[in-house]
Order: structure tokens, then sequence, then C-alpha cells
């Protein structure tokens, strides 16, 4: 869970929900952003280059019409253009006020609120100019324009619709795909459901789901069947051990170093038992350890640390129980016994495994919670945060650590709602904690 969510859960007030982006809007959006860009980017163009085209032909038209009429002129034939056509010098009072700036060629004038096409020529010291009223054609043009904006935005709309249509189409599959994946767990093993598309990439991709997901099932299928059949195979053999045992202790011939000899066995083939119980349990994924024997963490941390003290004096360490005084050992809290002592037991054996000669291994048992700790050469900085992963093995680990049993912990702390952590520093030590006060507190 992030930081944020976190504090939002721990102050009562609920995380605000991400927007919803689907397949199809995304690509809804970036087909209308496509479109827009595309249908602007040719309407300029095309509007830029019909101007272009426009002026151009109205420059060579116009230059033909003021030579015609300059010609006519200079043969003394009245020209009849009293208010479009003047001559004399460039800038005199000949020409109007607002004709009097005007440059050699081709120019476009709004004079009194209508819309000019100037052309100028000088020849021989003498400027001739004709003008033309085009306000009317630039108001067509102005029209023309609108009205191929409204054509282009119309076009857009209805490529918008046909291209919703068109994905609407295209993602329906992946949609109902997607809604099949999600509903698979809850389908019967071995269920394909690529029947169900056509042989596209789509289909392609239903099939590769069905091949790997129906592999895991079936691979997760034998791992259950092994950990049941396992579990009901050692069951019995244990059983005749257990009654065994009970009849044997009961034999008034036995000297006391035998009864003792044979109550190690007695007890040692209850953990075996309930151990397979945990493991079947966490196999199964089945939340209900009502069945299990229930004790303190004191009375845990006592067993395990007298089971390991053995093992531990000939590696040459340390092993010692430490209590909290503070915890009230009448009023303490119980948990599963067979939990609690599989997790301390791969905490313990852990620690022994990879502690060298004189290292000092404690473990410290309060009313909810336990912690190993050890000042040996502690965990290496790339290996820690996948301490916790199956098959992670230190660099000193021994022939045979398979690195499953931190992986074990922790799968019964996630499955018990106890919270581990872990403090290491490479050359100072580990320690694990295990807080079990979420379980007690469910």
């Amino acid at each position: 869970m992030p930081v944020e969510q976190a504090a939002s859960a721990a102050s009562g007030e609920s995380a605000p929900r991400p927007t919803q982006r689907t397949l199809a809007r995304e690509l809804v959006l970036a087909y209308l952003i496509v479109a827009v860009l595309v249908g602007a980017l040719l309407s300029l163009v095309s509007m830029w280059t019909v101007n272009r085209l426009e002026t151009h032909l109205q420059q060579i038209d116009m230059g033909m019409a003021l030579d015609r009429v300059r010609g006519e002129f200079l043969a003394g034939k009245d020209v009849g253009r009293g208010s479009r056509f003047f001559h004399g010098e460039p800038g005199s009072e000949t020409f109007p006020e607002w004709l009097r700036q005007v440059e050699p060629g081709f120019t476009r004038i709004e004079h009194n609120d209508r819309d000019w096409h100037v052309i100028a020529d000088d020849r021989d010291g003498v400027r001739y100019v004709l003008l033309r009223d085009y306000t009317a054609f630039e108001q067509r043009r102005v029209r023309s324009h609108w009205l191929t904006v409204l054509c282009v935005g119309a076009s857009l709309f209805v490529a918008f619709l046909l291209g919703g249509a068109v994905t609407r189409r295209v993602v329906r599959p992946l949609v109902g795909l997607a809604e099949q994946v999600i509903k698979r767990p809850a389908l019967p093993p071995q269920t394909r459901i690529a029947h169900a598309y056509p042989g596209n990439e789509i289909g392609r991709l239903a099939a590769a789901f069905d091949a790997t997901y129906n592999q895991l099932e079936m691979a997760l299928q034998r791992e259950k069947l092994f950990t049941a059949d396992v579990s009901h195979e050692l069951r019995t053999p244990l059983t005749v051990i257990s009654s065994s045992c009970e009849l044997l202790l009961d034999d008034p011939e036995l000297t006391p170093m035998q009864q003792q000899k044979l109550q190690r066995v007695h007890s040692a083939s209850i953990d075996i038992h309930q151990q397979l119980a945990a493991y079947l349990m966490l196999a199964r994924d089945s939340s209900d350890a009502s069945g299990f024997t229930r004790s303190t963490v004191a009375d845990a941390v006592e067993q395990e640390v007298t089971h390991w003290t053995s093992r531990a004096d000939r590696l040459g360490l340390r092993l010692i129980a430490d209590y909290d005084k503070a915890a009230d050992p009448t009023g303490s809290p119980t948990f599963p016994a067979a939990l609690v002592r599989i997790a301390l037991s791969n905490l313990i054996r852990n620690a022994l495994q990879h502690a060298s000669s004189g290292t000092q291994i404690v473990v410290h048992a309060s009313a909810a919670a336990f912690e190993v700790t050890d000042d040996g050469p502690g965990i290496a900085a790339d290996i820690a945060p996948q301490v916790f992963a199956p098959f992670v093995r230190g660099g000193a680990a021994q022939i045979d650590n398979l690195g499953l049993g931190l992986s074990l912990v922790q799968r019964i702390c996630d499955h018990q709602g106890w919270h581990i952590t872990l403090d290491s520093q490479p050359g100072n030590g580990a320690r694990f904690h295990i807080d079990l006060a979420p379980a007690s507190n469910a």
C-alpha cells in the first residue's frame, strides 16, 4: 500500500478512485486528435494555396488590363475610367491621398468599407494606377473559407462517429477477453476461452492465455495433490508412532532415561503431525486454524530454544532465550502453536546456518511478538530485498539450505495477518521481528 493511501486509511479518509481510462476511449481520443490535426493542416494549406493562386491570377489579369488601358490612353482614346484609372508623377496630387503611397506592383487596400485591388506601374517617369472593386469577391471568398471550415468540421464529426464505431467494434473482443480472464478462476479446471474468438491476434492472445493458465492450474493441482498425499500417507505412521509411545510410556519397567527418550519421540511425532496440518492448510489456502493446539509465545520460544540448543552448542554458537519481564504469563494471549513454532524454528535455523563460530543468537519473547537477533555477518545488501522470496540463499548457505525457510515464514505471516520485519546491516548481524498482534485482534 502506498504511503499516501495508508495515511488516508489511517485518518479515516477514503482514497480517491483513479480515473477509468479504457482502451476504446484512448483510441477514439487519439483518432480525434490526429483527425483534427490533419484536417486543420489540410485546410490551412488549401486556403493558403488558393489565396496565393488567386493573387497570382489577379496580378496577371490586372497587369494585362493596365497595359490595355494605358495603350488606349496613350492613343488618345477615352478610357472612361475616371475613378478607377490614374496617371501622373508618383506621389503627386493627381492621385487620391490614399493611393499616393502605393508602390509599383499588385496591392490589396481596404478603403471606405470597400476592398480594392490596386496595380501600379511606372513607365518613363509616369505612374499608372488601375483600381478594381473586389468587395463582393472578398465577401464570397470569406464565405467560402467559412464553408470550408464547416465542411472540415462536419467531416471530422462524421469521422469521429465512424472512428468510434470502428474502435468499439475492434475493442469489443478485447473487452470480452478481459472480462473472461477476470472470471476465469471461478470456471471449471481446464476451461478454454479461445474458441469464442476468431483466429486473429486476439484469438492467438486468448489461446496463449489458455495454454499458460491451464499449465499453471495443472501445476497447482499437482502441488496440492502432492501436499495432500504426503500429509495423508505420513499421518498413518505418525499415528502408529504416537500410539505406540503412549502404550510404552505406561510400562512400569521403563527406566527414567528410557521414559525421557520415549517422551521426546512422542512429542516429536505430535509436532510433526501439527506441522503437516499447517503445511496442508497453507497449500489449500484455508483460513481455519481453529484445529491447532494453542500456546503462548513464551512456551513456544522455550520449546524451540530447548530443541535447537544442542545443535548451537555443536556449532560453537550461543543460543539464548530472553523473556519480557513485564508480560503477564497468566494473561498472555495464545496463538496456533504449530504456526508459531514453524516460524520461530525457521528463523533460528536460518541464524544457525549463516552464523560463524562465537556468534550469539538471542530469541526474545513478549506477550504478542517475538524476534530472533544475532551478531553475525548480517545479510548482504543485494540479498536483503529478496530474502523472503522462495529459493533465495545467502552466499555462505549450507548445502541443505534450499532457500525456502524464510519464504515459509512469510507465507505463515501473510496467512495469519502477522507482520514480519527485517533489520540488518552487513557485518552487524540481523534482527527478524514478528508481531502477532493483528492476529490476536482478529
